[in-house]
């Protein structure tokens, strides 16, 4: 599991004044790139960047149970719970574990050029080790 701490800032808020719903999702690609990175993926490079960092969102559940009601840093702890062959599902929590605001899973999938899936690498493997 990572734990990241994801900055908030004064324009992701709604007219309430919380974190807007569909700004969570971009916390948590946030917490996977902050997770590849740690896995060492470079997550700088663009164009010559590992062939496991591209990939496309398949999937995204969250269910909310608090709102985000200030700007500052939320903290995104990510699991990557399910690896398939072309397939993995992060689970992950936005908030504190005693009392998150949200939580859910993201399922993505490795694709080549032409946009098929392709198979994870051994590498993607030893991540979900560590996860």
């Amino acid at each position: 599991m990572i734990e990241h701490w994801s900055p908030v800032h004064f324009d992701e808020l709604d007219p309430n004044g919380h974190l807007h719903n569909a700004r969570f999702a971009l916390h948590v690609e946030r917490a996977q790139t902050a997770a590849f990175a740690a896995a060492g993926f470079d997550t700088a490079a663009v164009a010559d960047r590992h062939p496991d960092l591209h990939y496309v969102v398949r999937q995204f559940n969250i269910e909310f149970h608090a709102p985000v009601s200030s700007t500052g840093h939320l903290l995104v702890a990510l699991r990557l719970s399910k690896l398939g062959r072309t397939s993995a599902t992060w689970a992950f929590r936005c908030g504190p574990p005693e009392a998150p605001n949200a939580t859910g899973e993201q399922t993505i999938v490795k694709v080549g050029a032409d946009g098929r899936p392709l198979p994870w690498s051994p590498r993607m493997s030893a991540l979900r080790q560590d996860g």
